[in-house]
């Protein structure tokens, strides 16, 4: 049995042989009352206040005289007169297991005269201990989702967050983001932040284990590895496992080849003069004239009539009687001139993909599929033009390029009635064998051969702003919202179809509010808010629970329905206090966003693999949830995962 402990005491290198050596053999002391057994002890301290320093050595010394290991972070000056936040990692006998550069400026407390290691492949080193598998990621490092994803692609079972914080208006986006991190990664994240503000903190894949109250010296979190690495084990869990990794890597390549060489600045002003480079870099321009900064969006929660595997059932009768319900329901509230963009959940016409006790085939998928043209398209465009709104939906998709296909996709419709663009799930439940669904990372080569790059993140430049479409579990992989926002996103609308109940709940809505604050966007779900107990039944049952919501650009959520049921629910968006936002270059945490430093982990052998999918399309290659099994395996043989202890293992059916 091992100890964590997180300091949130302030420090300094200079009191190292000191005042810390004195709280340290404190946390010890305590840390050992609360075992059976005297066991290793880990102390995470904040980011050291005061002066730079010269050498780390006493600290390593601090932590051989208390006989404890020693993490956290300090300003380091180095032989070229350069200042660095270094974080570090110390044995108890004193001797440096770790030593990671600090990527981002500082953002939290404003520019100031420390380098960074941004620009340039970051080693995501993860070193073995008796506390797991420890990565680390200082300040604000942690609120980048493609950093803590390639600490965990290298091993990585714990990061180690020390930092600075400071109580302003995105203290709790901050917070957030880090519990995002444990859930989407499947790890723990330990922070150290210094001050009497909760954000000394454990966060694990379910939630928050403990935090600091007050002006308490030491955290005391329940640290428990094994059941960490039990989980890790189940296929509907294991997220580094699911992560299409190498769809996302060809961007990232591509874009940290096209990158400028820049030096890291070394001062406050060449990080304010770099701010200002990036800034008119990734100034989005448009063509269009006339913006509307200011209008109301509506989303639509419904309870849809689910279509059953019966062939019997005339699915296509079905499909209009949903959409003349939903149209109906959403025409209430459409007319008013200041709503101008309507979104609709996931399943809102079909239900979710068939219901039967019967595992359902590509063919049971294409009975509830469209393709444009058609006459759902043409009621929808009838709706866009009659009450002058941009309509974002989603459905079943075939396409005549990708014969024997179908996509689960979004599409946005202009107030015109014109097919604007067609965006197709990149994560889906297809991964467990739940939905024979293809997402575009399973056919990948043949996808971009016949779509282009574009289409997996497909962007509408328009008066409302830069659009772009997200689908239910797409949410819960940061890489998909990134993409979207790398391309220009700044109105994410997520059509989701959330069942209730689950443990994972609340993550799932970190993860919503996540999504809009490290991208800068807003995100507009729309759930659907129950569904009838039999498709000719006008009872409603509500195993999805709703709660469509709007998450502001900060992270904020600024308005959610309250419950389940069908609800048209209206929400302001503000365009022009986003863009203020995006100019904040302190705010805008993608104004930091370099490809070159991860895109290469990104490459690697990691992730489910592309083309899993490129043969016979009515032979499904994941039931099962085979192909995660396969992936976890490979893991644990390469050491990316660990074995607890009692090498429990879930036992997977052939199908799920």
């Amino acid at each position: 049995m091992t100890s964590l402990v997180l300091s949130q005491s302030s420090w300094s290198v200079d009191a190292a042989s000191t005042a810390l050596v004195s709280e340290l053999v404190e946390a010890r002391a305590v840390a050992t009352r609360r075992q059976l057994d005297e066991a290793p002890v880990l102390v995470v301290l904040p980011q050291a206040s005061g002066a730079a320093t010269s050498t780390l050595q006493p600290i390593g010394a601090a932590a051989r005289e208390a006989k404890v290991w020693l993490a956290g972070a300090a300003r380091l000056q180095r032989e070229d007169g350069t200042v660095q936040v270094v974080a570090f990692l110390f044995d108890d006998s004193g001797v440096m297991r770790l030593s990671v550069d600090k990527i981002t400026p500082s953002l939290v407390d404003g520019f100031d005269d420390a380098t960074s290691a941004i620009g340039k492949p970051a080693p995501f080193a993860v070193v073995p201990t008796p506390f797991g598998q420890i990565g680390m990621l200082p300040g604000e490092d942690v609120l980048y989702c493609t950093y803590a994803r390639a600490l965990v692609f290298h091993g990585a079972e714990l990061i180690l967050n020390p930092a600075l914080e400071r109580s302003d208006s995105l203290f709790d986006s901050r917070q957030g983001a880090r519990l995002a991190r444990a859930g989407e990664e499947a790890c723990y994240v330990a922070v150290a932040a210094s001050g009497d503000l909760p954000a000394t903190a454990l966060y694990a894949p379910t939630g928050m284990v403990a935090c600091a109250r007050g002006d308490e010296k030491f955290v005391f979190p329940d640290y428990d590895l094994q059941t960490l690495r039990r989980s890790r084990l189940n296929p509907h869990k294991s997220f580094p496992a699911i992560v299409r990794a190498n769809t996302y890597a060809r961007g990232y390549q591509r874009a940290a080849a096209d990158s400028p060489s820049v030096a890291a600045p070394r001062n406050a002003a060449q990080w304010r003069a770099e701010a200002k480079r990036r800034l008119q870099a990734q100034r989005p321009t448009s063509r269009h004239a006339k913006h509307e900064e200011q209008y109301e969006a509506l989303l639509v929660q419904e309870c849809p009539r689910l279509i059953p595997l019966d062939r019997s059932v005339d699915a296509r009768a079905l499909m209009m009687k949903n959409l003349d319900e939903s149209l109906e329901l959403a025409g209430s509230r459409a007319n008013i001139p200041s709503v101008r963009l309507c979104i609709f959940p996931e399943f809102w016409l079909t239900g979710p993909g068939g219901i039967g006790g019967v595992q359902r085939t590509v063919d049971d998928m294409a009975r509830l599929a469209i393709s444009y043209p058609d006459p759902i398209f043409d009621r929808i465009a009838a709706f866009a033009q009659r009450n002058k709104v941009y309509v974002a939906f989603q459905n079943f998709e075939v396409h005549p390029k990708m014969p024997g296909r179908v996509f689960n996709s979004s599409f946005l419709m202009d107030d015109a009635g014109n097919l604007v663009h067609t965006y197709r799930k990149n994560q889906c439940a297809d991964v467990w064998g739940l939905l024979p669904d293809t997402t575009p990372g399973s056919v990948l080569s043949q996808y971009l051969d016949t779509f282009g790059s574009d289409a997996l993140f497909p962007i509408a430049d328009t008066p409302l702003g830069r659009l772009a479409n997200m689908i239910c579990f797409d949410n819960m992989v940061p890489e998909v919202a990134h993409g979207l926002r790398r391309a220009g996103a700044e109105v994410i609308m997520h059509s989701s179809s959330e069942p209730h109940g689950g443990a994972g709940r609340d993550i799932w809505d970190v993860c919503r509010r996540t999504r809009a604050f490290e991208n800068t966007c807003y995100v507009l779900s729309a759930c659907d808010g129950g569904e009838h107990a039999h498709h000719d039944s006008d009872v409603y049952t509500f195993f999805r629970r709703g709660h469509s919501r709007i998450v502001r650009f900060d992270g904020r959520v600024e308005g959610t329905v309250d419950g389940p049921g069908p609800v048209a629910f209206r929400v302001n968006i503000d365009l022009a206090a986003l863009r203020r936002a995006r100019a904040n270059p302190l705010a805008n945490l993608a104004l930091w966003d370099d490809p070159v430093v991860y895109a290469g982990v990104y490459a690697g052998d990691v992730g489910l693999p592309n083309d899993l999918w490129a043969g016979d399309p009515a032979v499904n290659p994941y039931s099962g949830a085979r192909q995660i099994v396969r992936r976890i395996d490979d893991y644990l043989a390469r050491g990316i995962y660990a074995r607890a202890e009692d090498d429990a293992r879930l036992t997977v059916p052939d199908a799920i």
